[in-house]
C-alpha cells in the first residue's frame, strides 16, 4: 500500500493477495444408503483498490474509490452434503453446490459531501459495479455424474441449490442527510436527523434468462431517524422502507418476490446514574405485513403478519 499526500487531498492505492484453500468432504443422502462426495477447491486473487480524497474547500470534500472485490459463497451453499430423492420422477436433490465459485466485482464509488457548519453533512454518492458469478437461489438439472452411484444415473435429477450467474451490473446513488439541531435554543439542541433514500439498480444472466434482477435489492430504500439526547435521555424514533424485491428464481425460471413494506420503530434509554439505565423498544409499530408472491402480488405463496414488539427493561452495569 502507498500514500500520496498533495495540497489539497490524498490518494491511497495497494492491493491484496489471497491464496483460498477448502477441504470440500460430505456425503449425500439417498434413503438409508449414504454416498461420500468430495470436491476440494483451492485459487489465488489479487485485489487492488484506489481511494482519492480531494479537499475543494474547508466544507466541501469530494471521494472517488475504485477496486476489486470477493464475495465467496458461505459454507452452507458451498458443502457437498445434500438429499437425493430416488422416487419422484424426475429425482431430485436438494443441498449445498460445491462447484460454486466466488462472486468477483470491479467496482467505482463517487461521493460529494457538504459538512454543515455547527455539526452536520450533507451528501450524496453514487457506484457502479460489474458483478460476475453472480450467487443465487434457482433449480435446474444436474447436469453431471457428481452424484451418480450404484449404476444410478442422477445426472437429469432437478438440483435445488445455489448457482453462479453471469454478466451482474448493479448500480445506485443514495442522498444523505445528518444534521445536529444545535443551532436551537434551551433543551431543544439535543434534537438531530438522520436520513437517507437510495436508488437502486441492476441485472444479471442466467443460463436460461436474460436481465434477472439482484436478489434482495429494492428499487428504492429510505431510513430516517430523529432523535434527542441530553439530560441522560437518548430517543430516537426510526422510520423505514422498501419497495418489492425479487426474492429467488424459484423452481425453473419462476421468481418469488417480496413486497414492499415499512416499519416503525421506538428506542428509548435514560441514564439513571453512571450505573444503571432504563430502556424501551418498541419495534414495528405499523404492524407492517410481509407477503412473498408469484410473478404479481395477485397470486400471494405466503402472508405474514407478526405484529409490534415491546421490550422494557432495567440495565446495571458492575
Amino acid at each position: 500500500m502507498g500514500t500520496y499526500d498533495f495540497g489539497a487531498g490524498q490518494v491511497v492505492a495497494g492491493v491484496r493477495l489471497e491464496h483460498f484453500s477448502l477441504a470440500n468432504t460430505g456425503f449425500a443422502r439417498s434413503g438409508s444408503v449414504l454416498i461420500p462426495l468430495s470436491s476440494p477447491q483451492s485459487y489465488t486473487d489479487f485485489f487492488p483498490s484506489v481511494n482519492a480524497r480531494f479537499d475543494v474547500t474547508d466544507d466541501i470534500v469530494l471521494r472517488l474509490a475504485g477496486q476489486r472485490g470477493i464475495a465467496r459463497p458461505s459454507f452452507g451453499e458451498v458443502r457437498v452434503g445434500s438429499s437425493i430423492n430416488d422416487t419422484s420422477s424426475p429425482g431430485t436433490i436438494g443441498g449445498g453446490n460445491p462447484e460454486l465459485k466466488p462472486e468477483y466485482t470491479w467496482g467505482l464509488d463517487a461521493s460529494a459531501e457538504y459538512y454543515i457548519p455547527g455539526g452536520g453533512i450533507i451528501a450524496v454518492s453514487g457506484f457502479y459495479r460489474w458483478v460476475d458469478n453472480v450467487l443465487f437461489q434457482f433449480q435446474e438439472p444436474v447436469g453431471s455424474d457428481f452424484y451418480n452411484s450404484d449404476g444410478v444415473d442422477r445426472s437429469g435429477y432437478i438440483f435445488s441449490s445455489t448457482f453462479n450467474g453471469s454478466n451482474g451490473r448493479l448500480y445506485g446513488v443514495e442522498f444523505n442527510y445528518q444534521q445536529q439541531f444545535s443551532f436551537l435554543p434551551g433543551v431543544l439542541d439535543g434534537f438531530g436527523f438522520q436520513g437517507n433514500v437510495a436508488f437502486l439498480g441492476g441485472k444479471f444472466d442466467t443460463a436460461d434468462q436474460k436481465g434477472v434482477p439482484f436478489p434482495g435489492m429494492s428499487d428504492t430504500v429510505v431510513n430516517t431517524s430523529l432523535y434527542y439526547e441530553k439530560f441522560g435521555l437518548s430517543a430516537r424514533v426510526s422510520y423505514q422502507w422498501r419497495s418489492d424485491w425479487l426474492d429467488t428464481l424459484g423452481g425453473l425460471g419462476s421468481g418469488e418476490y417480496r413486497k414492499g413494506y415499512d416499519n416503525l420503530d421506538i428506542s428509548l434509554r435514560y441514564a439513571i446514574n453512571d450505573r444503571l439505565t432504563l430502556f424501551a423498544d418498541l419495534s414495528n409499530l405499523t404492524n407492517a405485513i410481509y407477503m412473498a408472491y408469484e410473478g404479481q402480488r395477485s397470486h400471494p405463496t405466503e402472508v405474514e403478519q407478526i405484529g409490534s414488539r415491546y421490550l422494557f427493561g432495567i440495565r446495571f452495569a458492575l
